[in-house]
């Protein structure tokens, strides 16, 4: 096995790149006419050079393998657009914050807004953009709470009937 070939192999054991260190019992002279033939990489990283293997793929393996990723991409993208057009549909109402509220709620009728958003399992940024104006509207405000309808200032996270 002559030297180009060790040197090939000993990178793609590494993943395809190792630092210069390693590659001590190669020359500077022999490393550049590799660069030269663009068979390996040499980049500066901080203080010291790192070696990457280019990998070059014979041009009749190329197509086949195109086709099978392709085929395999285009059934992923498939089956995602079916996942997503079935949660779409399924984004939490208006009766499931009150039906939610009147689970959380406690004997003096009063709710956390966290909690009835985390049991909803949404975002702070989709829960309120959704529902703050429902909530204004069919709720009373209280102060309190670790978050909830800012309004002048002051956090409105509580809310009763």
């Amino acid at each position: 096995m002559d030297t180009k070939s060790q040197l090939i192999d000993f990178l793609r054991q590494r993943g395809g790149s190792a630092p210069r260190s390693s590659l001590r019992g190669y020359t500077d002279e022999f490393l550049l006419q590799l660069e030269n033939e663009g068979i390996i990489k040499i980049t500066k990283v901080g203080n010291g050079k790192r070696i990457t293997l280019v990998e070059t793929t014979p041009p009749s393996i190329v197509p086949a393998d195109l086709s099978g990723l392709l085929n395999m991409i285009s059934e992923i993208n498939r089956k995602l657009d079916i996942l997503l057009s079935s949660c779409q549909g399924s984004s939490p109402t208006t009766q499931d914050l009150d039906k939610i509220f009147e689970q959380l709620k406690n004997p003096m009728g009063l709710a956390s807004l966290k909690d009835i958003r985390e049991r909803m399992g949404l975002s702070r940024e989709q829960f309120y953009s959704r529902f703050s104006s429902y909530i204004e509207h069919n709720y009373q405000l209280y102060r309190g709470g670790e978050e909830g309808i800012i309004k002048g200032g002051v956090i409105f996270g509580i809310i009763k009937r």
